[in-house]
């Protein structure tokens, strides 16, 4: 390996996993001093209290980068009262061929550090298997996979050695709790059979898929004919329902049905796999044009799992048109949503692994939500909800997150998705991978956002300050740095093409663009306390 005169070294991109050896031997340091928490992990804990972690970027590009404060991060989890986190594993990032397969060791190595510091801070880890979005770029749409594994032989062969490989791999570290599949992963199945009307390929999906032998065997000609409201006459002729047609239901029943079966599948891969269950009930027609709505209570007991997962949000079992409502409200409502999925549960608790005491997604203003000023008060309230319900809860946005455009934005995998010019390259600086800027240098990338304000962030260090000037599409701006500090620009109109020159050396870091910040109001995205993290301390104890 070369070193450069001032002690800096070149990163040996190909052998990356020895970073992942010097990590592993740091956390041996802190056992062996007796810095981790005690904690059995031979007993699960009554309560799971769970932060979905994806360090300081977000889940879609968490996977390709450093988490360079890993260890104070979860030591941060665990002081909150939190005693697990939940990992998302994107299924195409961990697996990016399936003919042959191959596997993505970064991101397992990466799986491997998380599981071992979160150990030594006492935590459990959750593993939600399998998650639609990635930046990983092999030309196709992700979900394509989601709706092959119905049918494609190759596909399900490949499904079936992730799910063996990520549990072998994490259940190895001991603080594995368990995992759970999502309906919304394999969701856009039904929107996209919804779509092709009546023709050869949607006569063509309806039986590749299962759909018309599932209707073969539950309901007669006529039947088929009443709610497709047109005469079908053989079920070779069968093609998927639109999203109008009385026979939509059948569709829904037929994915619930194959939700059921594919997960007993995989519990058999992965001991105790749960899914997280629609709460949301889907509005279908009937043969009069009346609408009503079918509810997705066939999957609520999860088969052979000793939990049901789910999302569960304020909004649900409200009109959503705009309601602002008192944290008594709230929680009543909550009380009675939770207890009619209890019903379909045949006795097993909730692990509700998204709560969404709050929502500021863009598109979804018109949801009910808490009254600014009584969130907390919702939050509390709520342990005496969840108290006889849950054996677990887990907040999502533990920390505000920008959704970053970017790919490996910390230069973990050297200079992956970016053109380094003019002597820039990726080395190692003050523990971290870390893009050299010299003078006369250029650190580019071609991310893409057009029409839109557009926040770009990112750290400069080195032993002077410097002139950096950033250049997103048509526009730039200049910044005087230095010492390691996070500088935000603020683009007015986006556009495609981010630069970084420099008038002398420095290094650049930890790279965002982004076009919005999702909150929890626990942490923001610098890490400073927000407004809700003492309820959440509150339920925490609470829930005991």
């Amino acid at each position: 390996m070369g070193r450069k005169k001032d002690g800096r070294k070149n990163i040996p991109w190909k052998n990356i996993l020895r970073r992942a050896v010097l990590f592993a031997a740091a956390v041996l340091c802190l056992l062996a001093a007796g810095c981790q928490r005690e904690e059995d992990f031979t007993q699960k804990p009554k309560y799971l209290k769970s932060a979905t972690y994806f360090s300081d970027e977000w889940v879609v590009n968490f996977w390709n980068t450093e988490s360079d404060n890993l260890e104070a991060e979860l030591k941060q989890i665990a002081d909150d009262g939190f005693n697990s986190i939940i990992l998302v594993v994107p299924w195409r990032e961990f697996q990016p061929q399936m003919d042959p397969i191959s596997y993505n060791e970064y991101a397992f190595e990466k799986l491997d550090q998380v599981m071992e510091a979160a150990k030594a801070q006492g935590l459990w880890v959750s593993l939600r298997v399998g998650y639609t979005w990635d930046y990983w770029d092999d030309g196709t749409d992700v979900r394509e996979r989601f709706r092959e594994v119905m049918w494609d032989e190759t596909v399900q062969s490949a499904w079936d050695d992730y799910v063996k490989t990520l549990y072998e791999r994490a259940s190895a570290h001991g603080n594995l709790y368990g995992g759970f599949l999502t309906w919304e992963d394999f969701w856009s199945f039904t929107g996209y059979a919804m779509g092709l009307g009546n023709t050869q390929e949607s006569v063509g999906l309806a039986q590749l898929s299962g759909y018309t032998d599932y209707l073969r065997e539950n309901y007669s000609l006529e039947e088929i004919s009443s709610l497709y409201a047109e005469e079908i006459a053989d079920y070779e002729s069968i093609y998927m329902p639109g999203q109008t047609q009385p026979a939509l239901r059948l569709l829904y029943e037929f994915f619930d049905q194959w939700l059921n079966s594919f997960l007993a599948h995989n519990q058999e891969i992965f001991p105790d796999l749960s899914m997280e269950v629609r709460m949301d009930a889907d509005q279908v027609y009937d043969e009069n044009g009346e609408t009503y709505w079918y509810g997705h209570e066939a999957t609520y007991s999860c088969q052979n799992a000793s939990y049901t997962a789910l999302m569960y949000g304020v909004p649900i079992g409200h009109i959503n048109q705009g309601e602002r409502l008192t944290a008594e409200e709230a929680w009543t409502k909550s009380q009675q949503m939770l207890d009619q999925v209890l019903q379909s549960t045949d006795g097993k608790l909730l692990y509700i692994e998204q709560f969404l005491y709050m929502d500021n997604t863009p598109g979804f203003e018109h949801n009910a939500q808490v009254l600014d000023d009584q969130v907390d008060d919702y939050i509390v309230a709520m342990a005496d909800v969840l108290r006889d319900r849950i054996m677990g809860y887990g907040v999502w946005t533990y920390k505000n997150y920008g959704n970053n455009l970017l790919y490996n934005p910390q230069f973990a995998l050297g200079d992956s998705g970016w053109q380094l010019e003019g002597g820039a390259a990726v080395t190692e600086y003050n523990g971290s991978a870390q893009a050299e800027l010299p003078a006369g240098g250029a650190v580019r990338n071609d991310v893409a956002n057009e029409g839109s304000e557009t926040y770009v962030r990112f750290t400069v260090d080195g032993e002077e300050t410097v002139q950096v000037t950033v250049t997103l599409g048509s526009e730039t701006q200049t910044v005087t740095a230095g010492g390691g500090e996070t500088q935000e620009l603020i683009f007015a109109n986006g556009g495609t093409g981010l630069s970084f020159t420099a008038d002398s050396l420095c290094y650049i870091d930890n790279v965002k663009v982004y076009t919005r910040i999702q909150e929890g109001q626990l942490y923001d995205i610098d890490g400073n306390e927000g407004t809700c993290i003492e309820a959440i301390r509150t339920l925490n104890r609470k829930l005991r």
